[in-house]
């Protein structure tokens, strides 16, 4: 069974045909996902921000929709999931 996944942001369900973006804490495996809609991103690099622990190592992983037609899709990707990044953490 897989596990359903919560925008960290809003509370809704991430569907597999949404595309969306993880945060990963590479020491504890734990990841937080947030939509790609613009509500959800900007707060999603606020959260990050606030989170960001001095010396921990973090992944920014983007998924792409379960329906996106490129074969190694990237941002502006034909599918549409990623065309303008809204806000990034650093």
């Amino acid at each position: 069974m897989s596990r359903v996944l919560r925008c960290a942001a809003c509370a809704r369900r991430i569907k597999p045909h949404h595309p969306h973006i993880g945060v990963e804490d590479l020491e504890t495996g734990r990841e937080f996902s947030y939509h790609v809609g613009p509500g959800c991103q900007e707060r999603a690099a606020e959260e990050t921000a606030a989170r960001l622990e001095r010396g921990k190592v973090y992944v920014l992983h983007h998924y792409h929709s379960s329906t996106c037609p490129d074969k190694v899709p990237g941002f502006g990707c034909a599918g549409g999931c990623f065309d303008a990044p809204m806000a990034v953490a650093n």
